[in-house]
């Protein structure tokens, strides 16, 4: 398999910035570990990145003692704006979370992360 351009994917984050309007994205590994960003200065990214780990195994664990089916995405409203986060793919034990922060007057977040996410498995070669 050919190695993925790892160069595409702050790209991918920005435009799925862009079209959502989202204030900052990263893509993480389900351990917490940043992977890329497109952020502003005052984003914490990798604090970003580790929430995406810590919810992405809360909610797995949720889903699995509630046999919920597959997790579409999490979201976590708030009174100044909402936290988007969704699984993008794993291979192995690696698993790659997109985490979006929407500001609060966005009420639409799934089609630009939806498309993010299917740029994103592409690229990388997940399913």
């Amino acid at each position: 398999m050919e190695r993925p351009d790892y160069r595409e994917l702050p790209k991918i984050l920005e435009t799925m910035n862009k079209e959502g309007n989202y204030s900052a994205s990263v893509l993480a590994r389900g351990n917490g570990l940043l992977v890329s960003s497109a952020t502003s200065p005052k984003t914490n990214q990798d604090i970003v990145a580790a929430m995406c780990g810590m919810i992405a195994d809360v909610a797995e664990r949720v889903r699995k003692e509630l046999m919920l089916g597959e997790i579409r995405d999490i979201s976590l409203r708030c009174q100044d704006g909402k936290a988007v986060f969704k699984r993008v793919g794993a291979r192995g034990d690696e698993t790659l979370i997109i985490g979006a922060l929407v500001p609060k007057n966005i009420r639409y977040h799934a089609r630009a992360i939806g498309k993010a996410t299917t740029r994103i498995r592409i690229l990388m070669g997940y399913k």
